[in-house]
C-alpha cells in the first residue's frame, strides 16, 4: 500500500527515520481524544466512518500493518490525512520527561524554541500533535528541518548562545525561588558571631532588615563570594543548583562589617565600654557598643 505514497514523502520518512525520536499517529479529528505511539497502533484503527480496524483486519484485509513509519502513512492516506502521521523529536522535547512529569533539560527547552522560532512558518503549516514537546506533521517537514534534526544527532544543541542566555533566566529563576532566601539565611548566621552580648536572639535578623538596599548587596556579595570560592551555578537534573553552603565559606568579617555598616570586631576581641581617660579629658570608648 505504500506504493500509493509520494516518492517525496517517503525520502523524507527515511530521512527522519533514523533520528533520536518517536512516530506517532494523530487520530483526533476522528476519534476525538487519541494519539498513539507507533508501537502501540497495532490492534483498533479507527476509520473515519466510525468503525475500527482490528489487528487482523489491518493486517489481511487492507495491508496496514502500522508497524513501520511508511504503512502508518498509507494509513494516514487512506482517511483523507484526518489521520496524522507525526514525529517527536528526542532533542525538542521540552514539555516533560516521563516518567514522573518533571520539567525538561535546559537543552532541550533551548532546542523546541529556537526551533520554533526559526521554523514558524512552517509549524503553523501543520497543526502540533498530542504528544510530548514539538510534534512534526511529515507532510510539512522541508529540507531544513531535516538537515536540522540531522545535525541534532552528531551535537544536540542547535544554538550555544540561547542555551546560555536559557540558563541564565533559570539561574535568575532558581535565586528568586529560593537560593536568595538560602543565601540571606547563610549571611545572617555568619553575622551571629558577632551578637553582641547584651543583644536579643533577634540581632542579627533585625540588623539585615535595617540594611538599605540589602537584596542587592547580598546578590552582590554571593557572586563576590562565588569567584571565591570558585561555586558555580550547574544543572542538577531538569534545574540550576549551587552548594549555598560551599559559597558561604568565603563570607568574613569585613563583608559583613560592609553589608551592615557596623563596626564589628574579630571575635576574640572584647568591647570596651568602660570609660577611657583621654588626655583631653574626654572618657568616651573607642569605638560605641553595639547594641
Amino acid at each position: 500500500m505504500t506504493r500509493n505514497l509520494s516518492p517525496e514523502l517517503l525520502r523524507r520518512i527515511d530521512a527522519i527515520d533514523g533520528c533520536s525520536g518517536r512516530w506517532i499517529v494523530d487520530t483526533r479529528a476522528i476519534e476525538g481524544n487519541y494519539s498513539y505511539a507507533l508501537h502501540d497502533f497495532l490492534e483498533n484503527w479507527p476509520n473515519v466512518d466510525g468503525t475500527y480496524y482490528s489487528k487482523a483486519d489491518a493486517n489481511e484485509t487492507t495491508g496496514y500493518e502500522c508497524s513501520t513509519p511508511e504503512s502508518a502513512a498509507a494509513y494516514c492516506a487512506s482517511t483523507g490525512w484526518k489521520a496524522k502521521l507525526l514525529w517527536c523529536s528526542t532533542w525538542l522535547n521540552d514539555d516533560c520527561s516521563w516518567p514522573g512529569g518533571y520539567d525538561a533539560p535546559s537543552i532541550y527547552r533551548s532546542n523546541a524554541r529556537v526551533f520554533r522560532d526559526e521554523f514558524s512558518k512552517e509549524l503553523a503549516a501543520g497543526a502540533d500533535g498530542d504528544a510530548d514537546g514539538q510534534s512534526l506533521d511529515i507532510r510539512y517537514v522541508t529540507d531544513e528541518i531535516l538537515e536540522t534534526l540531522a545535525a541534532l544527532e552528531s551535537y544536540p544543541l542547535i544554538s550555544e548562545d540561547d542555551h546560555s542566555q536559557l540558563e541564565m533566566e533559570l539561574q535568575e529563576e532558581a535565586w528568586q525561588d529560593w537560593a536568595k532566601s538560602d543565601w540571606r539565611d547563610a549571611v545572617e548566621k555568619a553575622l551571629k558571631e558577632y551578637t553582641p552580648e547584651t543583644a536579643n536572639d533577634y540581632w542579627a535578623d533585625e540588623t539585615l532588615d535595617a540594611v538599605p538596599d540589602l537584596d542587592a548587596k547580598l546578590a552582590e556579595l554571593f557572586l563576590a563570594c562565588q569567584e571565591q570560592t570558585n561555586e558555580y551555578w550547574d544543572e542538577a537534573g531538569t534545574s540550576q543548583y549551587v552548594d549555598i553552603d560551599a559559597v558561604a565559606k568565603a563570607i568574613d568579617r569585613g563583608d559583613l562589617a560592609e553589608l551592615t555598616g557596623l563596626p564589628l570586631l574579630d571575635t576574640e576581641q572584647q568591647w570596651r565600654t568602660a570609660p577611657y581617660p583621654w588626655p583631653d579629658g574626654s572618657t568616651d570608648p573607642l569605638l560605641p557598643a553595639l547594641v
